[in-house]
């Protein structure tokens, strides 16, 4: 192969390197030649570029000291002496000020010499750099405590939260184990076994106590595994958030709930006692009935055999009945210690024996429609009281309701499965709940009862009960409906679990 056609070889190959290439004459500084790379870099031709010297390609130097260190940095190079890559910047064709990374080298051919600059375009990595400074701040105000902590459980690195919460120095906590910061007992109680999966490629998050300065936190903790280059873990991201005034805020939540579950529960001991009254009325005058007409034929010497063991069934019929509407009462006010499957239908019609009475003293029509049989695994007990609350609600509605003394009083309860879930619907028509307050129904304390006839606690407990502990949700609206070719208005409330 000829010279020129080698020439012309390494001509090309130069051009068309990937990385940017730019040679200066060391004794004029003008720029002799550039590859394709460094025209693009720069926003010039060619030709453009090779009638430049090299002092026009970077910004201008800010004051004589930087000149004289630049002049110096060129000398040195030209003196042979080995010169590693450094940063600088280079002015592009629209005048932007483009970071640069250069690597130089001294050639010698004859009795010229060039230098050889390789250039790097580190635009990209200083954008990420200036993120990273940010991210970097902002770890050290962040109020998360934030450490790194090797697979020997030694910390390498903590933000200025985890120094200020531990009242420890800096310098104490780097370089000291998880044992000594968090103490030997929490370590392997608590912390050990996470770290270790963490370590073993799990996201580890959990909630703990831990004693700080004789000082107890309530902590949310996340371990997030760290890689090195290769892809391997070599320690563990911690980062902790303190919860302990969530948590303090939230235990006094929890006792005001069971507050509020206490109060529930006495206004509805209220009404089941009104439930009782009603429900025993009838059985106890018949009991007497039958008692008084067993005495009266044997002072007239009218008993016979046939008529006192009647009177005597009667009566003992009816003090099972006694009996049985005692433990139906008394299993709704016992506690759900945990889940159990029940029938909604079944559960719904237990609930409405303990009210029968009342509702037909009343005159209030209770209709059923049961499209679908549905068992669920929920709270049996509260389940009932949900149902009663919303059904005397209904009730008190409708009493108070001036317009239905004189007319037909109704509640509908309907049970149909939607999907994958059991649906309740229960409504009356006593004409709906006034638009500028039915949106604050379920609110604690809040009543559209008379002081003394309402607690304002039944309806938020209802809705409590459905979405804290089944996991459902409760709606409310004003409906309008047909029935018996009659309309009426009322308010719908339609559970789903």
């Amino acid at each position: 192969m000829q010279v020129l056609e080698k020439l012309g070889i390494y001509k090309d190959i130069f051009s068309n390197l990937p990385m940017a290439i730019i040679i200066t004459d060391t004794h004029t500084g003008n720029v002799i030649d550039a590859n394709t790379k460094a025209c693009k870099l720069i926003g010039l031709s060619y030709e453009e570029i090779t009638q430049l010297n090299q002092y026009q390609l970077h910004p201008p130097l800010l004051n004589n000291e930087s000149q004289e260190q630049y002049k110096s940095f060129i000398n040195e190079i030209i003196s042979n002496k080995q010169k590693d890559s450094f940063e600088h910047a280079l002015i592009c064709s629209n005048n932007e000020c483009i970071p640069i990374k250069v690597s130089p080298s001294l050639i010698n051919v004859e009795d010229n010499s060039f230098i050889v600059y390789v250039i790097k375009d580190l635009r990209k990595i200083k954008i990420q750099e200036n993120i990273l400074s940010y991210y970097d701040k902002a770890l050290k105000k962040s109020s998360s405590f934030i450490s790194f902590i090797d697979s020997n459980y030694i910390y390498k690195s903590v933000n200025v939260s985890y120094v200020k919460t531990f009242a420890k120095g800096h310098d104490s906590i780097i370089g000291k184990s998880m044992i000594e910061i968090l103490g030997e007992e929490y370590f392997y109680d608590v912390a050990k076994e996470k770290f270790d999966r963490a370590l073993n490629g799990e996201c580890i998050d959990y909630d703990s106590y831990l004693e700080i300065n004789n000082e107890t936190h309530f902590f949310n903790i996340h371990f997030e595994p760290y890689y090195s280059i290769d892809n391997k873990i070599v320690g563990v991201v911690s980062n902790i958030y303190n919860k302990t005034r969530y948590k303090e805020y939230e235990e006094e939540n929890e006792k005001k709930e069971k507050l509020l579950i206490q109060q529930s529960k006495m206004a509805a001991m209220g009404e089941m006692l009104e439930n009782i009254a009603h429900q025993w009325r009838q059985p106890l005058s018949m009991i007497s009935t039958c008692s008084s007409g067993i005495s009266l034929q044997k002072e007239f010497g009218t008993l016979s055999d046939e008529i006192l063991v009647d009177s005597l069934k009667t009566i003992t019929d009816t003090t099972v009945y006694l009996s049985q509407t005692i433990d139906d009462f008394k299993n709704f006010f016992e506690r759900d210690k945990q889940k159990i499957k029940f029938n909604i239908n079944e559960n719904t019609n237990k609930t409405l024996n303990l009210i029968d009475m009342s509702f037909a003293g009343n005159n209030i029509e209770v209709i059923k429609d049961y499209k679908d049989e549905i068992e669920i695994r929920s709270y049996n007990n509260e389940f009932m009281q949900v149902l009663l609350n919303i059904i005397n609600n209904a009730k008190d509605a409708i009493l108070s309701n001036e317009i239905l003394k004189e007319k037909r009083k109704i509640i509908h309860i309907s049970i149909y499965k939607q999907n994958d879930n059991a649906v309740i619907e229960i409504k009356d028509n006593a004409g709906g709940i006034p638009s500028e307050v039915i949106d604050k129904i379920f609110e604690p304390y809040f009543t559209t009862k008379h002081q003394s006839q309402g607690t304002g606690i039944g309806l938020f407990m209802t809705r409590e009960i459905i979405v804290k502990h089944m996991e459902g949700k409760i709606e409310v609206e004003n409906v309008k409906y047909c029935f018996d070719e009659e309309i009426y208005k009322g308010a719908l409330f339609r559970i789903i679990i």
